[in-house]
This record gives structure tokens, sequence and C-alpha cells, in this order.
């Protein structure tokens, strides 16, 4: 299980695509407190109609992890399980471990990729600010596990990785569209999605985020359930 670990982890920080992402999140981060740092009659203006200065300095991660998180999970992980099936990889790999460890490894691998690059946009942001703001670094990790298992989930029932490319593009998209449509809106056909995606639950304490982890932890079992039947 650590060796597929550490593959996913090196795989996803050699990845060109994921060292574009990395460069565009931090630098988005610098330059969003360094603005805020070097403006505050902004800061006295926010803190005067929400008393939140932490929410002021994490805005623009948190504005990416929501809006662009699908979108950037699906370009560097939307063939985390499928392309090993295609180029028949995973038949080996069922040899030295068992399909469980493979699983888990590739999740906590690509988890690990997703920690770092948060913890090091968050650590510009608070050498900036002079302050830690913990509960939306957790909101963001929590975000990014449901988004990560719910790739997992895709890259294990479809398995082409064409396909997983075409509907990432497709879903990272629509999704944040719809899920923050659903969290405001009342009509019957976005009820569903309301509750599914984790996007309403970011307006509550951090212990609502609980609830998409659930939700993420169910995603990742069905994916469990589903590669220990596959004939590969």
């Amino acid at each position: 299980m650590i060796h597929v670990l550490k593959r996913e982890f090196i795989d996803s920080f050699t990845s060109v695509r994921s060292i574009l992402i990395i460069l565009f999140i931090t630098f988005i981060s610098y330059q969003s407190a360094t603005y805020i740092d070097n403006n505050p009659s902004f800061i006295n203006e926010f803190m005067e109609s929400s008393n939140e200065e932490g929410s002021l300095y994490t805005a623009a991660i948190a504005l990416i992890v929501i809006v662009f998180g699908f979108l950037f999970v699906f370009a560097t992980s939307h063939d985390l399980v499928n392309k090993e099936i295609e180029l028949k990889t995973m038949r080996l790999l069922v040899t030295k471990v068992s399909r469980l460890q493979i699983m888990i490894g590739k999740f906590l691998g690509t988890m690990l990729f997703w920690f770092v690059t948060v913890s090091i946009s968050f650590a510009i942001l608070s050498v900036i600010a002079g302050s830690w703001f913990p509960k939306d670094y957790f909101q963001s990790l929590l975000f990014l596990f449901y988004i990560i298992s719910f790739v997992l989930l895709m890259s294990t029932v479809i398995t082409k990785t064409k396909l997983t490319m075409f509907l990432g593009i497709i879903i990272g998209i629509t999704l944040p569209i719809i899920g923050l449509i659903a969290a405001v809106s009342d009509k019957w056909y976005l009820v569903p999605f309301k509750y599914i995606l984790p996007y309403k639950y970011l307006e509550g304490s951090i212990f609502m985020m609980l609830i998409p982890l659930a939700i993420g932890t169910v995603y990742f079992l069905i994916s469990v359930f589903i590669m220990g039947r596959r004939d590969l």
C-alpha cells in the first residue's frame, strides 16, 4: 500500500498539469493576500460587515477549491484507476498487494498531494496575515476529500480513460454551477444536488462538513466494492 501511495504522490508532482495547478493556486493565494495586506481599508470594511477577517484572507483559495476543485482533481486524477486497467498493470499490482490496499494507496496518495498543495497556499496566507485560519483550512481539505472520493469512484466505474477525461471536463464545469445554485434554491428538482453535493454544508460550522466526509467515505467504499468484484 505504501508503494502505491508513494507512486501516486510522486506522479502527481511530476505531472505538468499538477505543477501548473500548484503554481496557479500559490500565485493567486500570494497575490490576493498581498493585496489585502496592502489595503487595510478593504479589511476594515469587510470586518464591519462580517467580523471574519480570516475569511477575507482565505477567500481566494476557498473560491478556487469551490469553483475549480472538481475540474482540477479530474484534470490530475481522472485516470486514477482505469489507467491501470487499460495498461494491464493492475494485474501486476494485485499480485503484490490486495485490491483494497491498492485503492487505499491511490486515494491517500492523491489526498496527500492536495494536502501539501493546500497547506502551502495557507502557509503563505498565514505568513502574510500573521495568523492561522483553521476553519477555512480544514473545510478546504474536507471539500477535497469529497471530490477525490467522487473522482476515484468515476475512475473505477468507467474503464476508459478518454471517457473519464471528457466527462471530467463536463462534470468539473457543471457540478459547481449546479451545486452552488442548489445550495440557495428551493426548486424540487435541485433538492438531490443540494444534499448530495458538498456546497450547502459550507454555510454552517466545520462540523457540517462531516456530512460530505461521510458521503465521500461511501463513494470510496463503493469504489472498493466494485474493484473487488471486477474481472481484471
